[in-house]
């Protein structure tokens, strides 16, 4: 995949947009187009930004600063999950017509940058509701193994960690490292849920990747469905449901 380097600057939206992030914009707009068919075939529960014009962004959930040439396309809960869940979180003007953040939120983001292009899990400290669900729910030795297993399942060059922003942090660490011995173990008994990132993406250079060829599509779509599995288990819903596990825990 070839980026335009040039920094040419035109006007749309009223905002300045650098060529290279308008060429960004269209690469992941034509990749939304080529996934989004095959995550409904699937039946997987993921959607976009409900506004169309909003499908690819020019911020990414990854950091709250934003800055240089970023595209974001965001899938996560529908809107009516999104509202439910925003209540829990004592969000009482939450309504199906109010404006969400996808920060509070899970999501799998795929990000374009001049570098990389990365498709990653995140979990901002913004979803704490979800964070703590997760916490709660890896109390359980039973769940714990699920989750390592869903880890053992992506490529072992995944990175994982608790950091934000758009470049990998010191807070990360490679699967093929993570899932030795204790280090998921000692990984997670320093993640505080409510406060720290939590990722799991692969980053792929720019350099090695054509990305409208179906063989790059493919992959990329089976990243996403390993990455909904793990997306699946933390998320908090009805039948989902393990704060309590959490809660019971920080008491102790």
């Amino acid at each position: 995949m070839v980026v335009a380097a040039t920094r040419d600057q035109i006007q749309s939206e009223d905002r300045t947009i650098t060529y290279i992030m308008q060429t960004a914009y269209q690469q992941l707009l034509e990749l939304h187009h080529e996934l989004y068919p095959r995550i409904r075939n699937h039946k997987i529960d993921l959607h976009t930004r409900w506004q169309k014009s909003n499908i690819v962004a020019f911020d990414s959930a990854a950091t709250t600063i934003q800055g240089g040439d970023t595209a974001a396309l965001v899938y996560f809960r529908s809107r009516e999950q999104a509202v439910q869940v925003e209540r829990l979180m004592g969000k009482d003007g939450a309504m199906v017509n109010s404006v969400i953040e996808t920060y509070r939120h899970p999501l799998i983001e795929l990000r374009l940058t001049p570098q990389n292009l990365v498709v990653e899990l995140i979990v901002s400290p913004g979803a704490w509701y979800d964070q703590q669900n997760l916490a709660g729910k890896l109390t359980i030795p039973q769940c714990y193994d699920e989750f390592r297993e869903f880890l053992h399942d992506l490529d072992t060059d995944f990175h994982f960690g608790f950091w934000d922003g758009l470049e990998l942090g010191d807070m990360q660490i490679e699967l093929r490292y993570l899932l030795r011995g204790h280090s998921l173990n000692e990984w997670m008994d320093t993640f505080a849920a409510g406060y720290d990132w939590l990722r799991i993406g692969k980053w792929y250079s720019v350099d090695d990747l054509k990305l409208d060829a179906p063989e790059t599509v493919n992959d990329i779509f089976n990243k996403l469905q390993k990455l909904h599995a793990i997306y699946e288990f933390l998320r908090w819903t009805s039948n989902n449901n393990y704060r309590s596990f959490f809660e019971k825990h920080r008491r102790r």
